[in-house]
């Protein structure tokens, strides 16, 4: 089974192709330079970047994959959540592909796709436009523990390094200008660290109630390597049966291989076809 994936839901152009569950090809163009004097996204151009380099994303997957578009049996997308105006990009060229290639279109959603970078159990996502914690008790199941009420921890960080005099994004800078009324390097420091904190914590709650046996985090976000580094080593400490799994980093920030992994399932378990 050959699955193209494509992911339009923030600023990344991403598009996979994938065998079953392995990735042949994962091609991702970032908008971070060009949306780096904004301070943050900013929709109209992230359509505008999208419609610009998804030709050159698609053609470049296809040839590191080694796979003619003709072979393709299903062609995913990001659906949802995302940027409204972006989302449409991936959901054109899906539907666009799918009748031109007469091969049926399997609508994803992002959240989903963060976790299915690595599954099953108790998932934390961790991204620019969401922290949740999710259990998972089977394919496609996701119960939805707890979420921010406000910015998630991706927004909260991108603001202060910006309120530190710092680019988009904040995710992992290392902040040293200072002034006369502040030390941002410590300000920084203990803002990392208290995010940190609260997660631990929050996890720890939902693990103490479940008692999975295997932990996944994902989004964005944890391709912050305190982050990474810090969760990690707490969640040892509570059980050394853990199973702790975080993707590789290109696969921490939106990307379609994510997609294309919960478009295989869906296929698999939805339909009854037996790979």
């Amino acid at each position: 089974m050959i699955i193209l994936a494509l992911e339009t839901s923030c600023d990344e152009t991403s598009i996979a192709i994938l065998e079953n569950k392995k990735v042949l090809s994962n091609i991702t163009i970032s908008q971070i330079l060009e949306q780096q004097k904004y301070g943050g996204v900013m929709p109209s151009l992230a359509t505008k970047l999208h419609l610009k380099n998804i030709q050159k994303v698609l053609s470049n997957a296809l040839s590191e994959a080694k796979i003619s578009p003709e072979k393709i049996d299903y062609i995913a997308y990001t659906e949802k959540p995302g940027l409204i105006i972006c989302l449409q990009i991936g959901k054109i060229v899906a539907e666009t592909l799918s009748l031109y290639l007469n091969k049926p279109i399997i609508p994803c959603n992002h959240l989903e796709g963060h976790i299915y970078a690595k599954f099953p159990g108790l998932a934390l996502i961790i991204s620019g436009g969401h922290t949740q914690i999710y259990q998972l008790d089977n394919h496609l199941e996701f119960i939805l523990l707890g979420e921010t009420f406000d910015d998630a921890i991706g927004e909260c960080l991108d603001k202060s390094a910006i309120l530190l005099g710092y680019n988009y994004p904040g995710v992992g800078r290392i902040v040293s200008k200072e002034n006369k009324n502040l030390n941002a390097n410590n300000l920084a420091c203990s803002l990392q660290y208290t995010m940190a904190e609260i997660l631990t914590k929050k996890l720890k709650n939902a693990w103490l109630n479940s008692q999975a046996k295997t932990i996944i985090i994902g989004g964005g976000v944890i391709a912050n390597k305190f982050l990474r580094d810090y969760l990690t080593n707490k969640i040892k400490k509570w059980d050394k049966k853990i199973k702790i799994f975080i993707p590789e980093v290109k696969y921490s920030t939106d990307n379609a291989a994510m997609i294309g992994i919960l478009a295989y399932y869906k296929i698999k378990l939805l339909s009854s076809i037996q790979y």
